[in-house]
C-alpha cells in the first residue's frame, strides 16, 4: 500500500508540474501585423515615383523651352547680322564710287 500511496502522489505531482509549466508562457506574444504600414510603403514609392517622373517631365519641358529660345535668339542675331553686313556693303558701294567720281 505505501508503494501505491507513493506512485499515486509523485504521479499528481508531476501531473500538477507539467500542467503549471505548459501553462507559464513567458514570452510575450508576437505584436499583430500592421497592414497600413505597408500599404504607407507602397504608397510612398508610388508618389516618389510619380513625383520623379514629373520632375523629369518639367526638366525635358524646360529644355526644350530653352532649345526653341537659343534658337530664336540664334536666328535674330543672324538676321541682325545679316543686315549689318548688307548696310556695311552698301556703305561701302557708296565710298566706292565717291572715289571713283573723285578720280
Amino acid at each position: 500500500m505505501k508503494k501505491n500511496w507513493l506512485l499515486t502522489l509523485s504521479g499528481s505531482l508531476l501531473a500538477a508540474m507539467l500542467v503549471t509549466g505548459c501553462a507559464a508562457d513567458d514570452e510575450d506574444p508576437a505584436p499583430p501585423e500592421d497592414t497600413t504600414e505597408n500599404d504607407t510603403v507602397e504608397e510612398n514609392v508610388e508618389e516618389g515615383l510619380n513625383e520623379g517622373g514629373d520632375a523629369v517631365e518639367e526638366g525635358v519641358n524646360e529644355g526644350e523651352n530653352l532649345i526653341e529660345e537659343g534658337t530664336e535668339e540664334g536666328e535674330n542675331m543672324l538676321e541682325e547680322g545679316t543686315e549689318e553686313g548688307e548696310q556695311l556693303m552698301e556703305e561701302g558701294n557708296v565710298d566706292d564710287n565717291k572715289d571713283d567720281k573723285n578720280k
